[in-house]
């Protein structure tokens, strides 16, 4: 098989290699999860919110995802932070929106990371009613899965 070289932007390498915002967070006022079904990939967003203006002090995100979901974690985590719950739910109705014309190879890497602040939201809302569950939005969109054991015999020529 033979393997072509893509080049990637060298800010979209730095946000593979050394992510903003990823990390877990201790105390936090709101933990939502975004999940892919069909890949297994999930996204876990942790926020700490001032409770009067709403504004997000503090993001952290993880993910079990691939070189693109830590690219959009890390830049949704930038777009967030510093903005009010509204603003963020806004960017991210206009993400979905975007995304929705995209081959879903394309957008669900996104999605997943859009879904997981979503997720976030309602766990911030639940938490002010007294409630405390897990949030989980699921995709929409999915990667294609390779069949017949593509991945294993990729991984196993390389070794």
């Amino acid at each position: 098989m033979e393997q072509t070289n893509i080049p990637i932007d060298p800010k979209y390498l730095e946000l593979m290699l050394n992510p903003t915002n990823y990390g877990e967070m201790e105390e936090y006022d709101a933990k939502g999860f975004g999940k892919n079904v069909q890949t297994g990939e999930m996204v876990v967003i942790y926020l700490k919110i001032d409770p009067i203006s709403t504004i997000i002090k503090e993001i952290k995100w993880q993910t079990n995802g691939c070189g693109t979901t830590l690219v959009s974690g890390a830049l949704f985590s930038e777009e967030y932070k510093g903005k009010t719950l509204q603003s963020g739910i806004e960017f991210t109705e206009d993400v979905f929106e975007k995304i929705k014309d995209n081959p879903p190879e394309d957008a669900a890497c996104g999605e997943v990371v859009a879904r997981a602040f979503m997720a976030a939201v309602q766990d911030y809302e639940a938490r002010k009613r007294g409630e405390e569950k897990e949030h989980i939005e699921y995709v929409t969109l999915s990667c294609p899965i390779p069949q017949g054991g593509e991945i294993e015999q990729s991984v196993s020529k390389k070794a």
